[in-house]
This record gives structure tokens, C-alpha cells and sequence, in this order.
């Protein structure tokens, strides 16, 4: 134990004084009171410690008055006495990070040589050098909102948020990674009072104030302000390493960041979240996903995922059929495999393990990862010391892998998209309408000399075009495949149960020990009320521990193997357990499949009326653009009212695939409802073709900004609500002028003599998306 006065105020305030405004004061008399009140109300032998507490604080007279913080040091003696009252007998102190303070500051006087560790250097006074605090902004928020978490709770019976908040430490010494702490604070032994009588406030006149809860410490100050308070006693605070939480979290967001940018980008920064996570820089880590190319496993060391396994083989010049062969055999067959200190046995069974053993590694372990059931990849673990690999090593890893299977289905689905996009722009045809403008390029390329010297070709562009926008969605596609999945898992649950009733039943033998438990996993009958990331987990749970289980039980009692059997049939891949993901993905193919139909014969019929640029891009619905103009076909004289005619169809054909899509319904498997949106844009732009991106794209600042609204309006909101412009049976029409408006009024009072649009049309303004304002809507009912 230490007492020395650590004041971290001065690190927020250069004068060092209480930055809440409060009149806050250290004092013992709260304590004493407390062990008082205990002393009369306990019947135990506790209360000879209690009278043996008192008798001690009695000897000092003076503590019925607040303690200057410059004499806190003459009452270590007492600070020891509450540590040993508030702490378990049996906790060492070495492991325990607490200490005592003046309330609502951190100003500590006294604590146990762990928590001073974490802030001083050893063996003198000073702050470390690297140690890394919550910046002075956040600091007064936390404080402050401390504060007002006591004064709501104590005279408003109302409780804000906790009075936690987490800090960073130094670089770990030994481990050379950052440690993270979780900061907890008892006020139990304060004794607040007001200098006036405070303004009585119900919950119901203040909540419009503080539902905003970046405003509500600012609307507390002004309604209760600080100065109104004393406060005396002591705080006692403890910190709680949160390392591994910290370490999982790091992880998860570089997933998201890894989706977001679709490159991998960020391995390096996942393995140095892995070895914080195990607690030691002396692990290493390598991620395989399993990209495949024709059924063949591919490794892109571009992408940063390596196996240390294949990076060995390929150094030492081992062909290339000798590491597949062993790819191969394991994908087969998928097992965790763990060698704690690989021996001379190992190396005859395991003959690629010599590798490892040329670059001193003593330890390595491979994990099968699986995302929906299916494996997506390996994490292998590896160091050159022995002694790290533990069992305690090894389970802390394992909360990583439901995020490290997200992130390797993400690199899967990039790969293939990215397969995709190289076939569609290299080997397919350009479209005939802008076809002979490429004709045209390539020609000069070739004639002027340019090709021989490497030269750029000319830019391809049209000017002067008009753009069509329309966009058909699924709604709500990401929630119902996430319900589709929880009912699998709800299926594979009822099998498991099913599974291990009939196992108990036919093998009297075998104790309830050798069955799995999971009561922790599986007990969940609300699938839905299940996060993500738990999902993740059960998955991982069914699909790897689960089977070893099932497996060891066949082999120990062959009258269970007819079950076993049965069980993995149903939760093969072809099983049971995936019918609901399947139906869902039948659904929404059903939809793109007659979408694409009515696009592309929409493509074929205004093409026979006059060339333009058509492109449609599939995501969980189809966008397309289409683009109109003289400079497409220079040789034909543009129409008059090709534009109008335009338009009405563009309207007509959305009409119709709303209809379309509706009447499917009956044969969905899932049940789904699409959106159908046009963005109007009545300026003229210019487009050009990118050769670094292989496609038409705007040209000019000015035209972007028909690019940016395009890609923001499907999330538009109607003014002043929350409700979304886009709705399962109506077309929404987005516009900026109301000569746009009156020009689509007249298509649909015509849609509407056709009888394909209903009488309920809407006019509608649009919440300012970002960087766009002034967005209006027409939104229409279609007649099924």
C-alpha cells in the first residue's frame, strides 16, 4: 500500500482546483456514520470488526470536520483500515487496483502498489512519461457527469448514465502492448447537501430538455447548477482491466473498416489486437481465408492474409502440389489442431511441421473459422516459445473467431465480386449505341503512333446528355435474412436437443458429464432478442464444438452412431438447418430474375427508338442509369418529345415491375415487398468513360452533385418525420424544381387512364440529406 497524494487535476486545470463548481470537501465522517449505522443494525461477530473500526477513528476528534487535503497522509493508519473492511480477506493486493480519493476528482491519497503502478513511475512521484489519459474535454464531461449522476439519484430518485469511463495505460513492459482499464468509483460515502432548497422538477417538463443526451450536462448546469452543492467524503475507486474487451473490439471495428474500404488493408493492425488480446507480443498470428478459384484454394498475399505454413513452403522451395495436397486434406476434413511443443513424432505425421522448425517455431495450432455454417478459413497460432502456449492462451483467442469468420466472408464475397466486375468489364461486349465511339478512339490510338509509344489514348466522353435515374429495392432485405438465420438456428437447436435425448436413452452407460451441457448457448429460446455477435458465437459453438462431442460419443459408445449419424445428415450442408436462409435467397433471386427481365426488355425497346446508354448494377435490388443525348448518335437527329416519351416509360416500366413483384408473392418461400424510386435531374451533364474504373461516370464538379444526390436518396426521409420516402407499393419521384413536378403529374394522370396507378398521389418535401437540400417528392400507389 501507498499513500501518496496523486492529483490528476492538474492535468486538466493548470490551477488544480475542482473543475465541477461544487463545494467538494474530503472528509471520514460518512465512513464513520456508515460503520455506525452497521455497527447497531448487525447480529454477526462482524460487529466486534465494526466497534474495533470505530474505537480506532474515535482516537482522532478532529475527523467530525472535513480533512485538508494536505494532511490526508496523517490517517494512512485509517485508509489501510477501509481498505481492509471494503476488500475481500483473501484478495492480494498486489492484484487488486484500488485506492481513495476525494470525491468527484481525481485526486487519490491513498491505494494498494498496483494502482499507483499503473499511473507513476516506480520509485518516485512523477506521472509516466507515456501514459495516455482521457483529453481534458472528456475529463470534465466525465466528472461532471458524475456529479449530476449523484445529485439526480439522491434528491430526483433519477438515474443518468454511470459514473465509469474507461483510460488507456502505458505500454505493458513485458508484453511491449497497451493495457486498458476500466475505471469504477463507490459513493456510498458521501454526504451531499444543498445550500438552498432546489427547484422541484418532474420528469415529464424536463425530458424534451435532456432527451438529447449531447445537451443534457449543459441543460443540468443551467437548471441545477454545481454551486448549489456541498459535498463531503470519500471515493473509492478500483480499476478493472477491460484489456480483452478492448482488444475484441478493436478487432470488430477493423472488420467494419476492412467492409467499408473492401481491402485488406488492416492485418497487421488484427494480429496486434490478437496478441493483446492473449496478453503477450511473443505470438503470432496467420489468417487464411479460403478463396477459391475454381475450387482451388488461392492465397493473395496482396491482400495481406498469409499462412506461415505456405510462406515457409514457398521460401524453401517445396512444390506447390505438396502444401495444396495438405490444403486439400484439411478442407476435407476441417479439425482444430494443436501442437504445444512439436516433436520428432509430429514431424513424421505432420511432415510440413519441419518447416516451422527451420525458423525456430516450437508451437503452432490451427483453427477452422466458419461463418452461416460454412467454413470460410484458418487462424493459425504460432511462437517460439513453449511456455506461451497455454490453455489459458488458447481460450482467450477463441472470442475472436465469430469476427475473424465475418471478416474473412467479407474478403470471400470482395474476391468474387471483384472475379465478377473483371469478366463483366473486360469480356463483354460494349453496348452498340456508344460502341462506335470506342471504334472511333481505338482508330487514332492506332493511327497517330500512340500505341506503338505507349501513349495514352484519347478520352472517351458525351456531352450533353440527359440522365434517367431509377432505383428497385428490397425492403428491409438485411433484417429479413438475419430472421431467416435465427429461425435456423432455432431448427438446429431443436435437432441438438432432440439428438442428445435419443443419446441418453440408448447409451445407459454414458454419464450425464460425457454429454455436452451448453445450457448457457442453447437455453435461448428468443432467438431474436440474440445480438450479432452472440449469433456468431452460438454459431461457431454448433458448428465446431458440438461435432467433436458428437463424434467422441460414437466412438465411445457405437449404439449411439445410428443418432449421430442422423444428426450430422440433417445439419449438413444440404440439411434442415439451412431451409429458412434458403428460401429467403429463392425470394429475393425470384425478384432480380423478373426485375432484370423487365429491365432488360425496357433496354431493348427505347434502344429501338433511339441509341442511348443503359446500365443497371445489382445489390439487394437493381439500380440503372440511363443516359439520352444527340452526341450518343451524332448521325440522327434527336426527336422532339423524345424526352417526355422517355420519362412516361421509365415511370410505366416501374409501374409494372411493382405489379410484377406484388403478384410473385404467393411464391415466395419468404415473404418480400420491393420499393420503387426515379431520381429527376433536368440539367444536361457530361459523361466520360474512366479507363481506371472501366465505366461511365459524370464528368465535371458541377455534375457531381447529380451523382451525390443519386447515391443518398434511397435513406431520404418525408419532412419532419421519421418515415422513409421509399415504401412497398408506390413509386416515389424525387425532384428539385416544380416544373418537374407538373411535367410527371401529366405521366401519371395518363398511368392512372390506364388503370396501373392508383388516385393517391403525394406531394411531399424530403429532409436535408447531407450536403443536399431542397429536395422534393411526388409518391404514387400502384394499382395491383
Amino acid at each position: 500500500m501507498q499513500a501518496i497524494t496523486l492529483d490528476l487535476n492538474k492535468s486538466i486545470s493548470e490551477s488544480g482546483q475542482h473543475i465541477v463548481g461544487a463545494d467538494i470537501k474530503l472528509s471520514l465522517r460518512p465512513f464513520i456514520e456508515y460503520v455506525e449505522k452497521r455497527a447497531e443494525e448487525e447480529k454477526t461477530v462482524k460487529v466486534n470488526f465494526y466497534k474495533y473500526i470505530l474505537g480506532q477513528f474515535n482516537a482522532y476528534p478532529e475527523l467530525k470536520d472535513p480533512i485538508p487535503a494536505e494532511n490526508a497522509q496523517r490517517y494512512s493508519e485509517l485508509f489501510e483500515l477501509i481498505y481492509t473492511a471494503l476488500s475481500p480477506i483473501i484478495t492480494d493486493e498486489k492484484e487488486q487496483y484500488w485506492a481513495l480519493g476525494t470525491p468527484i476528482s481525481p485526486r487519490f491519497h491513498y491505494g494498494t502498489n498496483a494502482f499507483y503502478s499503473v499511473f507513476m513511475d516506480e520509485g518516485n512521484c512523477n506521472l509516466k512519461a507515456d501514459l495516455k489519459l482521457p483529453s481534458k474535454k472528456e475529463m470534465e464531461k466525465n466528472l461532471l457527469s458524475a456529479f449530476y449522476n449523484i445529485i439526480m439519484e439522491r434528491f430526483y430518485n433519477f438515474s443518468l448514465t454511470g459514473n465509469q469511463f474507461t483510460i488507456h495505460s502505458v505500454i505493458d513492459p513485458e508484453t511491449h502492448l497497451l493495457r486498458y482499464y476500466r475505471l469504477n468509483v463507490d459513493t456510498r460515502f458521501l454526504d451531499v447537501k444543498t445550500k438552498t432548497k432546489l427547484p422541484e422538477y418532474n420528469l415529464k417538463d424536463v425530458k424534451d430538455d435532456i432527451k438529447d443526451e449531447r445537451n443534457t450536462l449543459k441543460i443540468l448546469t443551467r437548471l441545477i447548477p454545481p454551486e448549489l452543492f456541498t459535498i463531503e467524503g470519500i471515493s473509492i475507486v478500483t480499476l478493472t482491466d477491460v484489456t480483452g474487451e478492448y482488444a475484441l473490439e478493436t478487432v470488430k471495428n477493423l472488420v467494419i473498416q476492412h467492409n467499408e474500404s473492401q481491402q485488406g488493408l488492416h492485418t497487421r493492425e488484427i494480429a496486434t489486437a490478437l496478441k493483446t488480446l492473449v496478453g503477450t507480443d511473443q505470438v503470432d498470428f496467420g489468417m487464411i481465408p479460403y478463396i477459391k478459384l475454381n475450387n482451388k484454394l488461392q492465397i493473395n498475399e496482396l491482400s495481406g492474409f498469409n499462412s506461415i505454413l505456405m510462406q515457409l513452403a514457398r521460401e524453401q522451395g517445396q512444390g506447390d502440389s505438396e502444401y495444396n495436397q495438405l490444403i486439400d486434406d484439411y478442407i476435407s476434413q476441417p479439425r482444430t489442431l494443436i501442437f504445444p511443443e512439436i516433436t520428432e513424432e509430429e514431424y513424421l505425421s505432420y511432415p510440413m511441421l519441419k518447416l516451422l522448425g527451420t525458423v525456430g517455431i516450437k508451437s503452432y495450432a490451427l483453427f477452422p473459422l466458419y461463418y452461416n455454417a460454412k467454413l470460410v478459413g484458418c487462424l493459425e497460432l504460432y511462437t517460439k516459445d513453449p511456455s506461451l502456449f497455454n490453455g489459458h492462451t488458447l481460450s482467450k483467442i477463441e472470442g475472436s473467431f465469430p469476427l475473424l469468420a465475418q471478416l474473412f466472408q467479407g474478403v470471400i464475397v470482395d474476391f468474387n465480386n471483384d472475379l465478377q466486375d473483371v469478366i463483366m468489364d473486360k469480356f463483354t461486349a460494349l453496348q452498340p449505341s456508344v460502341q462506335w465511339r470506342f471504334h472511333e478512339a481505338a482508330y487514332n490510338y492506332i493511327q497517330s503512333g500512340a500505341r506503338d509509344r505507349n501513349f495514352p489514348i484519347e478520352p472517351v466522353f458525351f456531352k450533353n446528355v440527359y440522365p434517367f435515374y431509377a432505383a428497385i429495392d428490397i425492403r428491409n432485405s438485411s433484417i429479413q435474412r438475419n430472421a431467416a438465420i435465427r429461425r435456423d438456428l432455432y431448427a438446429h437447436f431443436e435437432i441438438l436437443e432432440s439428438t442428445l435425448s435419443a443419446i441418453r436413452e440408448k447409451a445407459s452407460a454414458c454419464t450425464e458429464n460425457e454429454i455436452p451441457k451448453g445450457a448457457s448457448v442453447w437455453s435461448y429460446k428468443h432467438l431474436d432478442e440474440l445480438s450479432d455477435r452472440e449469433i456468431f458465437k452460438t454459431e461457431d459453438y454448433l458448428q465446431r464444438q458440438i461435432p467433436n462431442a458428437l463424434q467422441h460419443l460414437k466412438e465411445t459408445y457405437p449404439e449411439v452412431e445410428d443418432v449421430v449419424n442422423s444428426y450430422f445428415t440433417l445439419t449438413g450442408d444440404k440439411g434442415k438447418i439451412f431451409e429458412n436462409r434458403e428460401r429467403y435467397e429463392k425470394s429475393m433471386q425470384m425478384i432480380n430474375v423478373a426485375v432484370t427481365r423487365h429491365l432488360d426488355e425496357f433496354n431493348a425497346e427505347l434502344q429501338s427508338i433511339y441509341p442511348c446508354y443503359f446500365e443497371k448494377f445489382r445489390t439487394d435490388g437493381v439500380e440503372f442509369d440511363l443516359y439520352l443525348g444527340q452526341s450518343i448518335a451524332p448521325g440522327l437527329s434527336f426527336p422532339q418529345g423524345i424526352l417526355h416519351d422517355f420519362r412516361l416509360r421509365q415511370l410505366r416500366v416501374l409501374a409494372e415491375i411493382a405489379r410484377t413483384t406484388n403478384n410473385l408473392g404467393p411464391y415466395f418461400s419468404t415473404p418480400l415487398e420491393t420499393t420503387q424510386l426515379i431520381f429527376v435531374y433536368e440539367k444536361l451533364i457530361d459523361i466520360s468513360f474512366r479507363i481506371d474504373e472501366q465505366r461511365f461516370d459524370v464528368e465535371g464538379s458541377y455534375n457531381i452533385r447529380y451523382q451525390m444526390v443519386k447515391k443518398r436518396i434511397d435513406k431520404a426521409l418525408i419532412k419532419g418525420t421519421s418515415e422513409r420516402l421509399t415504401q412497398p407499393g408506390k413509386i416515389a419521384i424525387v425532384y428539385f424544381n416544380g416544373a418537374e413536378a407538373k411535367e410527371y403529374i401529366g405521366y401519371i394522370k395518363k398511368l392512372q387512364a390506364k388503370r396501373m396507378l392508383n388516385d393517391d398521389l403525394e406531394h411531399l418535401e424530403l429532409e436535408e440529406l447531407q450536403g443536399v437540400e431542397g429536395l422534393k417528392a411526388l409518391r404514387i400507389g400502384v394499382k395491383y
